[in-house]
């Protein structure tokens, strides 16, 4: 496996860090399907070894894999739009590169967890918008992904995190980046899950941003399982900070995630 990890762009921290392999089990090379990693951490950092090991997980199911470390607060002011705009540069980087990455770029999937799924669920209500093109200098359809993961996103900022005090370093236009009020018909697949005790990050953010997916008829799942603190990544013992962050049920969602996708792709 080839590890690499390139800077985005001359004015920014932000990084695209890739996991790639060369062949598959017969050593004979093949295209893979790429799921770009947006993790959480607040927007002030990102839990490096936990994203590590979820990257692992999706390797082991055939995929390229790629970490984007996004712009954190204090690096920029306000935060907004820089995370999107990052995420957007990932995705046509990674797709001008696909014979590089041995990667179908048709077959591109974005994965966010907490502050990383509210990156991820605004990304899929602006691919398709003029800003964002015309930021990254690039086309729709270059923009475009086929489906995204959100694990206990974070989705509107009026929907119980951040705080008021917070919330004035994200963005002085909050509603522009409560994903779940701009969603449209042309965001792409979505596959969804939580807790529905988080004590962090409210499951009406998953609810109501699975709601408006479905009321603009776009193709979505939803997994709210009973309990389970925030951050649960894998939920199992490789990425649990306790006990409580253990749970074998909850640790069934990537296959969930992987069968659902096997379904869109």
């Amino acid at each position: 496996m080839q590890v690499n990890t390139i800077t985005l762009s001359s004015n920014s921290s932000a990084t695209l860090t890739s996991y790639l392999q060369e062949t598959d089990a017969t050593g004979k090379i093949k295209n893979r399907p790429l799921l770009i990693f947006v993790p959480g951490g607040s927007y002030t950092h990102i839990p490096t070894e936990q994203s590590e090991t979820v990257a692992l997980r999706f390797i082991a199911a055939g995929f390229q894999v790629a970490i984007l470390r996004y712009s954190f607060i204090g690096e920029k002011e306000p935060l907004f739009p820089n995370p999107i705009i990052e995420l957007a540069q990932s995705v046509v980087y990674a797709k001008s590169h696909s014979n590089d990455w041995n990667i179908d770029p048709s077959k591109i999937i974005l994965m966010g967890f907490s502050v990383g799924g509210h990156i991820v669920s605004n990304y899929n209500n602006y691919w398709n918008s003029e800003w964002l093109s015309q930021k990254v200098d690039s086309t729709h359809d270059q923009l475009k992904v086929a489906a995204t993961i959100l694990g206990y996103p974070v989705i509107s900022p009026f929907l119980g995190f951040p705080d008021s005090a917070t919330l004035v370093k994200w963005t002085n236009e909050p509603e522009r980046y409560a994903a779940d009020q701009n969603v449209t018909a042309s965001n792409v697949p979505s596959f969804i899950w939580t807790t529905q005790d988080d004590q962090l990050v409210p499951s009406k953010n998953s609810l109501k941003y699975y709601q408006a997916l479905v009321n603009a008829g776009v193709t979505t799942e939803i997994h709210i399982f009973s309990h389970g603190p925030h951050g649960m990544a894998l939920a199992n013992k490789l990425t649990a900070r306790n006990d409580d962050m253990i749970n074998s049920r909850i640790a069934k969602w990537p296959a969930l995630a992987l069968n659902w996708i096997d379904e869109i792709l």
